[in-house]
């Protein structure tokens, strides 16, 4: 490589194209160069991606100088501006026309589309256990029923279900009028909680009363006194809407019953006592029977207390033969003879090779590890449980994501540099290195140490092993003798001044650098993937779920700022197009846009110094 009219050592290299030999000299040159570099690799890059060729990678570029950074951007942009130059008027005002904005908008939401399905993969598998390679097999499942976690452990046990968990239930007795007014008043105590009630109540009365406490309309907010002036007499206020204002309707009568009601805060502590919030405990009205039923969990009862005798009467309770009342333990029904209507609280119990295990539910958690399982019905025979590796539905899931990403990347790469509609488009071009860039990352990274075990393994098995890898990654490259070449032979007049011409080198640089439809796709080879899976399962998983630089984490990212229905990418590309104009920046006026390029050239010099 020459450098020409170079007095200072700090210079930028670009790539020579593959196939070529290095001289020893150059080698040994660029050796130097690593050495130096490697250390303020982070701070270089601070400066070098702060130039959108660089960062966009067309061409692909090397930073060693900085001095360098601020020549090569401007011949850059020099060469743009030769290209686009010399188009036409006809040209120039294609993108003007109705059927061209048309087209352009049709495209926008094929891709719109594709990026829409893909996000809609993405989130799919983003949900708890999608990419799960853990599976779990009952071989009676309609008596247990297994799930196995990302941690469970290959292995084989057996389950007997010998309980099923029972909530805590309490039946009155079968009310004759059940519609009608019981003719009962008094109190009494659910869970601690009192309930008040009179001779008018039915027992649907009650039920409402232990359900809702104060809270008499279940509307959750504590009602004071409907009676507002404390006239004794139900009103309603009007006032018609004027010039000055909105009109106002006042009906005392808030729940429509037809009577002043008082207070809700019956205790006067200015909040919502009782309910089944405050008591764990739901009442029904079932077969003209008032139901309690405990949502306090398997193993608390419900507790009742019964001053005055309302339960009794009801028939919750029963006296024994000394004359005092005691909860009844049995309530039959003549339509189910045999079978006790009161159930009492228990916990689930099942057998796990053998040894016991209870739950206050029929879900049973980390019995064995990361493994749930779920009892359905008692049974005195066993049921086997396998837990096993299964990459099948996982392998199948993975090749259906990288589908649907690959469908929107030939999109992109299609209308960027095959039917060229949004050719040298910057917008979509930022949107195509937003969804490639950070998401592939990892994966080349990986790919390439992989690349580098096969060349050394010789006979024995990678156990770091993908299957997943990028497809031509390569770039376009070109020569900085190439470059400062082309702008020297434009600025005096010359044509020509390399192989393949000057329009060739500049479609170059102006392209996204895209040589097939197939540019920057996921390749997948099933075996290896499944095999990966088995003997590589962590590292695998972990290059799709990993919190921070994941595939789907960054995808979801990505998509969600790309699709955003408000100011996303695709939202804002087709507001330009529709409004005719070539770029929203376009719409910052002069003064303003001047002042935000001196701001952000007042940044790169403090880079530079800071690099310096």
């Amino acid at each position: 490589m020459q450098v020409t009219g170079n007095q200072n050592s700090a210079f930028l290299i670009f790539s020579a194209s593959p196939g070529r030999k290095s001289s020893p000299a150059k080698k040994n040159l660029q050796e130097k160069i690593a050495a130096v570099q490697e250390t303020p690799t982070i701070k270089r890059d601070i400066l070098f991606n702060a130039f959108s060729k660089s960062r966009n990678n067309v061409p692909t570029l090397e930073a060693v100088g900085t001095v360098a950074l601020f020549r090569a951007e401007d011949a850059l942009k020099f060469l743009s501006l030769r290209k686009d130059s010399p188009q036409s008027s006809i040209v120039e005002d294609l993108d003007k026309t109705s059927r061209f904005r048309d087209l352009r908008i049709n495209r926008l939401n094929d891709l719109k589309n594709s990026l829409t399905n893909l996000q809609s993969r993405v989130s799919r598998l983003q949900q708890k256990d999608a990419l799960n390679i853990r599976q779990g097999k009952s071989s009676k499942p309609e008596v247990v029923q297994v799930s196995a976690g990302k941690n469970s452990p290959r292995t084989n046990f057996s389950v007997r279900v010998s309980r099923l968990a029972q909530e805590n239930v309490l039946v009155s007795d079968e009310q004759t009028a059940p519609l009608g007014s019981l003719g009962l008043s008094g109190s009494f105590f659910v869970n601690g909680s009192k309930v008040t009630v009179e001779a008018s109540d039915s027992i649907f009365d009650i039920r409402n009363k232990i359900n809702f406490g104060e809270d008499l309309n279940n509307n959750g907010i504590l009602d004071g006194p409907e009676d507002l002036n404390e006239n004794n007499i139900l009103d309603t206020y009007s006032v018609a809407a004027t010039e000055f204002g909105p009109g106002v309707f006042v009906n005392e009568d808030l729940n429509g019953n037809g009577t002043l009601d008082p207070s809700e805060d019956a205790n006067n502590n200015d909040r919502l006592d009782g309910g089944t919030t405050e008591t764990n405990v739901v009442a029904s009205v079932q077969g003209n029977r008032l139901v309690l039923t405990s949502l306090a969990g398997k193993d608390t009862g419900i507790n009742l207390r019964d001053d005055d005798n309302v339960l009794l009467s009801l028939g919750f309770f029963e006296r024994d033969g000394k004359g005092n009342p005691v909860l009844k333990e049995r309530q039959f029904d003549s339509d189910k003879p045999g079978v006790n209507l009161i159930k009492n609280s228990q916990n689930a119990e099942i057998e796990v090779n053998g040894a016991t295990a209870t739950s206050l539910s029929n879900i049973f958690q980390n019995v064995v590890e990361d493994t749930t399982l779920t009892v359905k019905q008692v049974s005195q025979r066993q049921a086997q449980i396998s837990l096993f590796i299964d990459t099948t539905e996982v392998a199948a899931q993975i090749k259906s994501l990288f589908r649907q990403f690959n469908d929107s990347v030939i999109t992109l790469n299609d209308i960027l540099a095959q039917s060229r509609i949004f050719a040298n488009d910057k917008d979509i071009q930022k949107i195509r290195n937003d969804l490639t860039g950070p998401s592939q990352a990892k994966t080349r990274e990986l790919s390439q140490r992989n690349r580098d075990i096969d060349a050394v393994r010789g006979s024995t098995e990678n156990r770091k092993l993908l299957g997943i890898d990028i497809k031509n990654t390569q770039k376009n490259r070109v020569q900085e003798q190439s470059v400062l070449g082309v702008v020297q032979a434009l600025k005096s007049g010359k044509t020509l001044s390399l192989q393949g011409g000057v329009r060739n080198l500049i479609q170059r640089l102006t392209s996204i650098g895209i040589r097939t439809l197939e540019d920057d796709t996921f390749t997948v080879d099933t075996g290896k993937l499944n095999r990966a899976l088995n003997i590589n399962t962590d590292e695998v998983l972990d290059l799709f779920n990993n919190p921070e630089n994941g595939i789907l984490t960054l995808l979801d990212k990505q998509l969600n700022r790309i699709l955003d229905s408000g100011l996303g990418d695709i939202v804002l590309k087709k507001q330009e197009i529709s409004l005719g104009i070539s770029s929203f920046s376009g719409l910052v006026p002069d003064k303003l846009r001047q002042l935000k390029e001196s701001i952000a050239y007042t940044g790169l010099v403090k880079n530079l110094i800071a690099v310096a």
